[in-house]
């Protein structure tokens, strides 16, 4: 905290720029050193509200950092589900599609070992009763 100017009579007396002679002259030194010590307290009165006013600043400032850091964590949370159902319907739809061309697959050998079938049974047949 910056010191406080203080000066009395004796101080104007010593400086070699200001006499004080007479009555007057002392009235005004009492009133220069008033106002002095007025703007002496103002500044200092200023000084701590601006000191309380950073301080206030400051705590604002920390909250709304607080408050949009849990913004940004609830978004990425919000946003990880969102890709996650993406991938989990993307998965389901190639699923869905995998199956169909099993199924196509698996009927396409089931009607290729249907056709066989009849062909196998006589040659199954024919080797055991010996007419091949």
């Amino acid at each position: 905290m910056p010191s406080v100017l203080t000066l009395t009579m004796k101080d104007f007396k010593k400086l070699s720029i200001i006499k004080v002679t007479d009555y007057r002259c002392n009235t005004m030194a009492v009133e220069a050193l008033k106002i002095i010590r007025e703007g002496e307290e103002d500044g200092r009165k200023l000084l701590e509200e601006a000191k309380a006013s950073v301080a206030d600043i400051l705590n604002e400032a920390e909250q709304e950092v607080k408050r949009l850091k849990e913004k940004a964590r609830e978004d990425e949370k919000s946003i990880a589900s969102e890709i996650s159902a993406k991938y989990v319907q993307e998965g389901k739809k190639e699923a869905v599609a995998i199956m169909k061309t099993a199924d196509t697959e698996v009927e396409k050998l089931k009607s290729a070992a249907e056709a066989n079938l009849e062909g196998a049974v006589n040659v199954a047949l024919e080797k055991i009763l010996g007419v091949r």
